[in-house]
This record gives C-alpha cells, structure tokens and sequence, in this order.
C-alpha cells in the first residue's frame, strides 16, 4: 500500500510538471452573435488569449480567404487558424479568428455581390465583408478583456483585402491592419480580375488611414509581383501607409502565406517590427540577447534570435559543455518539437536540455 501512495505521488508529480511546463494559453471555440444589416447573425469565432494575464488585452482580429468552390467554403473551420491565433496569444494578444458569413460554420448568405466577370466591381464585395468584421470588432470589444482602444486586425486572400477594406471605413481603436497575400482571383478571367483588384484599391480614399503591413510571396499563383506592384502604387498614389514586404519562394503554394510554418518563420518578425514602429504590444526586442547571455552559449546570436519570433510549437534544447543550442518550430505539438530539438542537439553534445517551450523558459543550464 505504502509503494502504491509513493507511485501515485510520483506519477501526480509527473503530472504537475508536465502541467507547468504547458503553454499558460486559453482556447474559447463559439460562436459571435452580430447585427449586420439589421440582421441577427452568428459567426463561428475562436479565441485564444493569454490564461493569466490581468485586466484588457490588445484584441488581434484573424480572417480567412475564399475557398474555390463552396464546398470548400463550408469546410472550412475556425481552428484551422488556431496556430497563427495562439503566435499573436505568445504577443500579449486576445487573438479572434472570425469566420465571415457563408463559410464553416457561420451563418449565410455568403455575399458575392458585383464581384464575376459579368461585373468586375470588387468595391462592393469588399464593402459588405468589412461591415461584417466591423460588427464583430463591436461584439468582441463588448468583453471585458478586450482593450477598445488597441486593435489590429489579419487577413489572408479575399480576407486580406476585407481588412484592406475594414481600414478604409476606420472603426473605433483600429490601429493597423496586417495584409497576407490580400485580393479576390477571378478564375475565368484572371486579367480582368486583377484590373479590378487594382481599381478597387484605387477607389479607396486612403488618405489619412491607419497604417498597413503587405506581406506577398514572390511566387503568388494568384498576385504575382506585377500585380502587386499595381495595387501598391495605387495605394500610395493615393496617401497610403503601406509596408510592404516581399516573401521568397513559398513551397508548395506561394499564395498560402498565413498558414505555411515557413513563410510565418519570414512574416512573424517583420510584423514584430511593425507593430514596435505602431507602439503596439509585441515580443521584447531585448529579450533574445539577454536569455543567450544568460544561458552562456557562443555564435549564431541571429540565428538564436529567430527562435522567439518564429511560429509555434516550438522548442529549444542547450548544451552547456558545448555552449550551443538547437530548436525547432512549427510542428504539430510540443512532444514532436522538443523530440527534434533534443535529437538534433544531441548529435553537438551529450548532455542537451529542454530550455524554451514555446515562450516559456524551462531550465537555466
């Protein structure tokens, strides 16, 4: 009896550790109930948000693009963007993923209006989708976590250019809005799709708007440079702030920007640079240099730095005889990250430990 209350205890402890060592992140999958139109609607929302941190949060809105066909539309779920949404949660942020209308598992109709090639005009189209997420910015900032005053909001595809859009209508504490590879394809006639893509953009009034981050891949299938250029000209023809950064290659899909580990990896620290120069919450910038101080390891500091900023889950692993450290990001979960990281370490030295899980700090060697 007295061997079985030691195991227990053991295995409670093991427990208690592993515990501690979990990311102190809260996941809330539901539903937004709007006003859009008049009209009652709900929307399928996931929210991630730091579990312990006090009093209002900055709120990051997160949306989706436009699947080709509409089965898809309704394949589509608001956890598939868990990963983005919990990279902005490490940030400091109450990170929303808001699912528009006519997709997953919001209400419909999804609203198409003048947007085909009978009528190329995007204006509308954009219009009607920055209403939507412009009512669900009133409804998250009804909770009493959310900071009113300190938005951004991120969008992918046709959502970026909804975000594009919400920016021109500017709701209240909207500070900036993130643009990942942001635009509406007209697959049966692409050349008069991007001609009205970049009219549409050209149509807003963009003076005096919030300022905006672009993020494209060079080998976007749908926006390819040329494009983009077309829609950034227009953009600060017209007074716009727009950054812009150029992604390389982006494999297998240059389009999918949000949810590719590797683009994130390029993407996530230019978005931190952004969101300092916006006096907007974000990863400490000293952070990286004072935790390799503190841990004693020697070269490739940038190469340390990239692992605070890059895409979870993630883990690093630190050799103290060998003063080095190995880590790996974007994998399916932490087990499958700190399994790599201390494989790889392993084959520096011999006496590797896990030291970040995520953000958290594990050990000090």
């Amino acid at each position: 009896m007295a061997l079985l209350r030691l195991l227990a205890a053991f295995v409670v402890g093991l427990a208690a550790t592993a515990a501690e060592a979990q990311e102190p992140l809260r996941e809330e999958p539901g539903f937004l109930r709007v006003q859009i139109d008049g009209r009652g609607t709900r929307l399928e929302t996931l929210i991630v948000r730091p579990d312990h941190a006090s009093g209002r949060r900055p709120l990051a809105l997160i949306t989706h693009g436009k699947a080709p066909s509409h089965a898809k539309m309704s394949d589509l779920r608001a956890v598939d963007y868990a990963g983005v949404a919990r990279d902005l949660a490490r940030r400091g942020w109450i990170a929303a993923v808001v699912v528009r209308r006519g997709f997953g598992q919001s209400d419909g109709p999804f609203s198409a209006e003048g947007a085909g090639c009978g009528l190329p005009n995007m204006v509308q189209r954009f219009e009607n989708e920055a209403k939507e997420l412009e009512a669900a910015l009133k409804a998250l900032t009804e909770r009493p976590d959310v900071d009113p005053d300190r938005i951004i909001a991120l969008g992918q595809s046709a959502g970026g250019a909804a975000v594009m859009a919400l920016a021109q209508r500017k709701p209240p504490g909207l500070k900036a809005v993130i643009n990942l590879a942001g635009g509406l394809d007209f697959g049966d006639c692409v050349e008069k799709g991007r001609d009205a893509l970049v009219a549409t953009v050209r149509h807003w009034p963009w003076k005096d708007t919030i300022p905006q981050l672009w993020v494209y891949a060079g080998n976007d299938e749908l926006f390819p440079p040329p494009v983009v250029d077309r829609m950034r000209a227009a953009a600060l023809d017209r007074g716009g702030d727009v950054r812009f950064i150029a992604l390389p290659e982006i494999k297998p899909s240059g389009h999918a920007v949000l949810l590719n580990t590797r683009a994130r990896f390029v993407w996530l620290p230019e978005m931190d640079t952004s969101l300092r120069a916006w006096k907007l919450p974000t990863l400490p910038a000293e952070r990286p240099q004072s935790e390799f101080e503190r841990l004693g390891l020697q070269g490739r500091a940038s190469v340390f730095e990239g692992y605070f900023s890059a895409p979870g889950e993630k883990v690093m692993a630190v050799s103290r005889t060998a003063k080095a450290f190995s880590y790996r990001y974007g994998t399916k979960d932490l087990e499958t990250a700190r399994r790599n990281a201390l494989s790889e370490c392993g084959k520096k030295a011999a006496d590797c430990r896990t030291a970040f899980e995520n953000d958290r700090a594990i050990v000090a060697p």
